[in-house]
């Protein structure tokens, strides 16, 4: 679904017109709701705008100034690797500019430091300069005008389409030869009789932060490194998987009764789905990028499973080391 944004009070194109519009107390909450929509894209806490968004409040310099701060500071160069982990996740978030003119697809700035080479900055979009209009406001001396809302909106609706890598975990390996056995190990095998597989998952949100109501694009893609030449399939294991505590094996997905895979190994029916597979020559990354992968990705985001299963598909005698990532490409669907 496309996005689109609607705002309460406005003109035809949601804009306030000096004269006909005049900013509320309404407005300022509909702002502080959708920065804080992206300060949770982002993998941050919202932030508390009530200080200063209330019914009586004075002009003070935190808004609609730290509404504009949170847009060029938090939103656009948010901390990656926030989430922990080894390697760090995110790997990497950026917005993207979603008109379809010369500038569609790179990277959004806020430009008040310059513009780099596939880069787009979102002050001079604005109004041509490196900043915000009147960009200190002080209490009691500088009047919040219809341009400061104007701005802020527009900056909301061109900030929707995102562009986040996302390392995957290799954290379980599930070895045919030990069926029972439990493994940790970033690796695939296949000899022709024998497998190891690799299970592994991404972290798509966290506390109710990362991504959440957005819709995929195409041009995500699923990256895999192998450190020898092998051709890599690649499954959306459907399985809930206990990683905290008993990890999967080549027969059971978790400990106990009724509890195996449908086909040993974790690649039948109801075990998990074909995303595809990729030729990978020794230490140079490969990508899959397919309508497979939207869809599952689609499904991770709306609360499916987010665990990779990878084997070697072709065969031959070396245990290959293997690391993978995930690129999401989206739009928000909701602002609230």
């Amino acid at each position: 679904m496309a996005y689109s944004a609607t705002w309460d009070n406005g003109n035809a194109q949601g804009r306030l017109e000096a004269g006909s519009h005049y900013a509320s107390l309404s407005d300022a909450d509909e702002l502080a709701e959708r920065v804080n929509r992206r300060r949770l894209l982002v993998y941050q806490n919202s932030q508390d705008f009530s200080s200063a968004v209330y019914s009586g409040a004075p002009v003070e310099n935190d808004l609609p100034t730290d509404l504009r701060s949170n847009m060029t500071g938090t939103i656009l160069e948010p901390s990656v690797g926030g989430l922990g982990g080894s390697p760090a996740t995110p790997a990497d978030m950026d917005w993207l500019w979603p008109i379809a003119d010369a500038d569609e697809g790179k990277i959004i700035v806020a430009g008040d430091s310059g513009v780099g080479a596939g880069e787009v900055g979102l002050l001079q979009k604005l109004n041509g300069t490196d900043h915000w209009t009147d960009s200190t406001l002080t209490a009691y001396e500088t009047g919040v005008r219809a341009v400061h809302y104007n701005e802020l909106r527009q900056a909301i609706e061109w900030i929707h389409r995102g562009k986040w890598e996302l390392p995957i975990y290799f954290a379980a390996g599930i070895f045919s030869v030990l069926p029972d056995a439990q493994w940790i190990d970033e690796a695939i095998a296949n000899n022709g009789s024998d497998e190891l597989r690799s299970i592994g998952y991404a972290l798509f949100t966290s506390s109710g932060r990362g991504l959440v109501d957005v819709t995929v694009r195409s041009g995500s893609s699923l990256t895999i490194t192998a450190n020898k030449d092998c051709t890599v399939e690649a499954h959306h294991c459907l399985r809930p998987l206990l990683w905290a505590s008993d990890q999967p094996t080549w027969n059971e997905y978790q400990p106990g009764p009724d509890k195996s895979w449908s086909t040993a190994g974790g690649v039948g029916a109801g075990d998990s789905t074909l995303i595809g597979s990729v030729a990978l020559t020794a230490g140079v990354p490969g990508s899959i990028s397919n309508s497979a992968l939207v869809s599952v990705l689609q499904a991770m985001v709306d609360g499916a499973e987010t665990n990779f299963l990878l084997r070697r598909y072709d065969t031959g005698s070396e245990t290959i080391d293997i690391s993978g990532e995930v690129t999401i490409e989206f739009d928000l669907t909701a602002d609230e």
